[in-house]
């Protein structure tokens, strides 16, 4: 029979005063209990250092009726240290874990790499075999392949390593064998996943209560005058060495640095400038020179060692009492492993330990352990057992996933502890959530899914293969993964969305497949995720501009402290629309937030499963509350629009979300897969149809010369195309309607007020800006012998019938044929840049003059709103052409293409381009032509339309001006 099988039944339990200690007797339990149920997942330990992780290993073996046990160790010192333990037995037999007639195991010491599979099979005649990764693995990479079930279990000391290369492939490779993985710090600074299932956890507080980590204590030292801030530590560790001496306490020193050179000054240091005797190790030194140097200090020929990166784990020595750190670790797992060495209270004579170092802003957790009157019995302890309980959050929630059976994948192929999702969610209120539900996304291949029914929460990971766009054959392909999670925070109500596709009309469509209703947050709701922030410091604030004639303003400031930017004015006419800051939570930690308009809110953190899910219940819950924010900074100026069910004035004009303007977007319009047009949505006007709408639901039509796309809005289904069509209408990879649906229309209302999203967006103050008369000219109608009703005439015929009388087109182009200009162009008509435009040549510049002309509402001069509200829409939206010389130039040939003869009143498109391509500034003028606007007794509405049109024509253009051309 098996040694360990053959001697189970003489083990036993003591836990009197030499027998077992109770973190000891819990974790060799836990082993026990978890095998009873789980043979294949691997059993993760947690024990302080200090409290006794040697024997529960060496226990273990015993417990599991092992046939042949695999350790494997961290480092050649910590390998010899367990191969003692299991050759003799000597602590179990202290302990009368065993009694001591028990014959000893078979113990096999790996020093060298297993070259051959004879070095191998040589092992099939000892109980124990311990060794580092290398040894074990390098053999079985290079094609050296032992029997997988040479070892039924494989014990890991330092566990915390399991993540690392050769350490997993020799995990992965005995695959069938039994696993307990042992560490003090089941976390790693990389978040790499520390494997096994974490069966026990001995916290470092009940460590402290048990008298198994014992006091410790950080004393700063400061560099004194003319020292070196070494020489200063130096001197300052010699006087503690020598006070716990002379108090009779036998301590020891360990100097720590993480450079070879600077351990060679140190050597120097402490030699010449104190009276220890030190001696110096590294990992560049022989395993038979640091035996030899760790003898001479266990003999007391030594005071101390200098350590380069080394003795901070698994090594045994508890009368090293005393540390020197020159160099400070900046992770807070090997720190914690450092002081774990120092903790230890198994040693006669020996008192509290004590960390020497210069203090510093180092930050370990949400701690900075080397600032002024740090305490470290506390700080440690809360370090500690707040780190390992996240570790412990968080692998219990992702137990809690199981994968779907249609992926076709094993379980252990992939953990979601290892996937860290950027927060960035988009939010909805629904009723019901299909957790069930399959992802279905075209193109893309579902290669994970898991479902939590605890957490109400699935994750699918995706691929998607597909060519390079500036390919046309299939040689090459690129290979892309996806990650969707879904979180149903039922409590609330409210579903939360992550999605590595971020395009705005993707999230309805995705959201769709797992609920049969749902709706978006409106903004009023989503700015109380600011609520209980402090200290708050924004980077990036946008703004919409309400103002009537100005729909498509959108303005952003950004920079440190953008607030301070924002005046009380500046609340007049806008309205809040997205931020980002940093800010003070609730446990007065930093973080950053942001918002924006469709329900999405974001952070700039990377989270596991566990924190993700804890964020959206932390913002569900205050998105869901009655709280009021104030950040008592400009921002609180802003209003936030108010969710509506009905349009509360009526509507005088329609234009884009702020995104289409800055993206450009290009409309594909298909049939039967057969692309028909590809056209920019720009070029689209948007035309409202009053006597076919209600307050609740409006007919609109987009119009491009001889294409109609009549659609619909409604406050209860948002947009819809007109029923009946078989044409496709395709941005951006999804159909018009959700485009429609996530960058929304904005409709302004006569009351200057402005309806987005379903949220009314309250009137700016009127009077808060007015337009000066002074600035209108004035242009004669009468005389020159204009119908001021007319526009332009359809044909001669039409012109006949009114008496030969001008249309407001002819009156103009006149008055432009006595102007100054190397270019007149007529471009009235569909997705127009202007009615007219004049390019003049001068010496320093180009000057562009853009004439927008509307024909009044009555037949005599007037003071008309309606007639202003038009011709300022059509003003602001002109401005997406002035951006720049290329974008001008590319819209004006697009106007002109095939129709040069009919465009052109003075110049030719040859002349024009060779103007535009001159290394001169684009200058433009923009120009209202309406005669149903006096310069006299100019009414306040009609002054505040302008002086809107005005202000955002300044502020959103390229060296625009505008100008307004009316009655007297």
């Amino acid at each position: 029979m098996d040694y360990f099988s053959s001697n189970y039944k003489w083990i036993s339990f003591p836990d009197s005063e030499v027998g077992l200690r109770n973190a000891q007797l819990g974790a060799i339990h836990a082993v026990g209990a978890h095998f009873s149920l789980y043979s294949k997942e691997a059993a993760l330990v947690v024990l302080p250092t200090g409290a006794g992780k040697t024997a529960v290993l060496v226990m273990a073996a015993f417990l599991l009726k092992a046939k042949r046990v695999l350790v494997v160790s961290s480092s050649v010192l910590v390998r010899g240290q367990i191969v003692n333990e299991f050759s003799e037995l000597t602590t179990l037999r202290r302990l009368t874990v065993v009694n001591e007639e028990i014959e000893n195991p078979k113990v096999k010491e790996v020093t060298s790499t297993l070259t051959t599979i004879e070095d191998w099979n040589a092992l099939v005649d000892y109980d124990v075999v311990v060794g580092i990764p290398n040894s074990l693995y390098n053999s079985i990479e290079e094609g050296v392949i032992p029997a997988i079930d040479l070892f039924d279990l494989i014990l890991v000391d330092e566990a915390h390593h399991a993540p690392a290369k050769t350490w997993q492939g020799l995990l992965d490779y005995f695959a069938n064998s039994k696993k307990v993985l042992f560490t003090a710090t089941p976390f790693r600074r990389d978040k790499k996943e520390v494997p096994g299932k974490l069966v026990y956890n001995y916290p470092l507080s009940k460590a402290k209560e048990d008298n198994v980590f014992g006091q410790i204590g950080y004393l700063p030292v400061t560099q004194q005058g003319g020292q070196s801030a070494d020489l200063s530590l130096a001197k300052a560790t010699e006087k503690i060495f020598n006070e716990d001496r002379d108090a009779g306490l036998n301590h020891y020193v360990l100097i720590r640095t993480e450079r070879r050179d600077h351990a060679r000054e140190l050597l120097k240091i402490y030699k010449e400038q104190t009276t220890l005797k030190v001696r110096k190790i590294d990992s560049s030194q022989s395993y038979s020179y640091i035996q030899k140097t760790i003898k001479a200090l266990r003999e007391k020929r030594l005071d101390g060692i200098i350590c380069v990166n080394m003795l901070g784990e698994g090594f045994d020595f508890p009368n090293l009492k005393i540390a020197a750190i020159h160099a400070p670790h900046k992770s807070l797992a090997i720190t914690l492993q450092f002081i774990g060495r120092f903790a230890r209270t198994n040693a006669n004579d020996i008192g509290r330990a004590k960390f020497l170092a210069s203090p510093n802003d180092i930050a370990l957790g949400k701690q900075q352990l080397y600032q002024e009157g740090a305490i470290w019995d506390e700080i440690i302890v809360n370090l500690s057992e707040e780190r390992i309980g996240r570790e412990d959050e968080t692998k219990e929630v992702v137990n809690s996933f199981v994968l779907a059976e249609e992926t076709g994948q094993e379980q252990g192929e992939f953990s979601l502890y290892n996937i860290n999702p950027f927060f960035h969610v988009k939010i909805y209120r629904v009723s019901n959530f299909d957790i069930d539900a399959l992802l279905t996304i075209r193109g893309h291949e579902i290669i994970y899914h898991f479902k939590s029914e605890e957490n109400s929460s699935v994750v699918f990971i995706t691929k998607e293969i597909k060519k390079p766009k500036w390919l046309n054959s299939d040689d090459l392909i690129n290979t892309q993964h996806y990650i969707f999670m879904l979180y149903y925070f039922e409590e609330e109500g409210l579903l939360f969305l992550n999605s590595s596709i971020r395009t705005p009309q993707f999230y309805d469509f995705l959201i769709g497949q797992f609920t049969t209703s749902y709706e978006r947050i409106p903004k009023e709701d989503i700015n109380k995720v600011l609520a209980n922030l402090t200290e708050i410091d924004f980077f990036n604030i946008g703004m919409q501009n309400r103002a009537a004639g100005s729909g498509e303003s959108y303005k952003t400031i950004t920079g440190s402290s953008a607030q301070n930017a924002i005046k009380k004015s500046d609340g007049r006419m806008y309205s809040n629309g997205h931020i980002y800051a940093k800010a003070k939570n609730e446990d007065n930690n930093t973080i950053t937030i942001g918002y924006s308009s469709g329900s999405k809110i974001w952070s700039n953190a990377y989270l596991k499963v566990n924190e993700f899910i804890a964020f959206c219940n932390l913002f569900g819950k205050k998105i869901n509350s009655d709280a009021v924010v104030k950040t008592n900074t400009g921002f609180d100026h802003l209003p936030i629009g108010k969710p509506v069910t009905a349009f509360p004035q009526p509507i005088y004009a329609v234009t884009w979300d702020h995104r289409t303007f800055i993206n450009h977007p290009i409309l594909y319009v298909r049939k039967e897969d057969e692309l028909l047009l590809d056209l920019q949505l720009l070029d689209f006007d948007i035309i409202f149809i009053p006597g076919e709408s209600t307050s609740q639901r409006i007919k609109l039509k987009l119009l491009h010369e001889e294409l109609v796309i009549p659609i619909t809005y409604s406050f209860t289904e948002h947009f819809l195309l007109a029923e009946g069509s078989d044409v496709e209408y395709e941005i951006e990879g999804a159909d018009l309607i959700t485009y429609l649906n996530e960058c929304s229309l904005k409709f302004f209302l006569t009351d200057f007020s402005m309806v987005y999203n379903h949220e009314w967006h309250p009137t700016p103050n009127e009077g808060s800006l007015h337009y000066d008369n002074e600035l209108i000219t004035v242009f004669d109608w009468n005389a020159n012998n204009i119908d001021i009703t007319k526009e332009f005439y359809a044909n001669d015929a039409d012109k006949a019938a009114n008496r030969n009388k001008q249309s407001i087109h002819e009156g103009l182009l006149d008055h432009l044929k006595n102007v100054e200009a190397d270019i007149i162009i007529y471009d009235h008509g569909p997705g127009e840049i202007a009615d007219f435009i004049t390019i003049q040549e001068t010496e320093a510049s180009i000057e562009i003059d853009l004439y927008h002309a509307k024909k009044s509402g009555g037949t005599e001069e007037g003071d008309r709103i309606n007639d202003v509200y038009d011709v300022c829409g059509q003003a602001n939206k002109s401005l997406v052409w002035t951006t720049n010389k290329q974008t001008f130039l590319k819209k004006l040939i697009e106007r002109i293409r095939n129709k040069e003869d009919k465009k052109f009143v003075k110049g030719t498109l040859g002349v024009c381009k060779a103007i535009l391509e001159k290394p001169k500034v684009l200058k433009f003028v923009i120009h209202i032509v309406q005669p149903g606007i006096t310069k006299v007794g100019l009414s306040e509405k009609v002054s505040t339309v302008l002086a809107s049109t005005y202000a955002y024509i300044q502020s959103n253009g390229n060296n625009e001006r505008f100008s307004v051309i009316a009655s007297n």
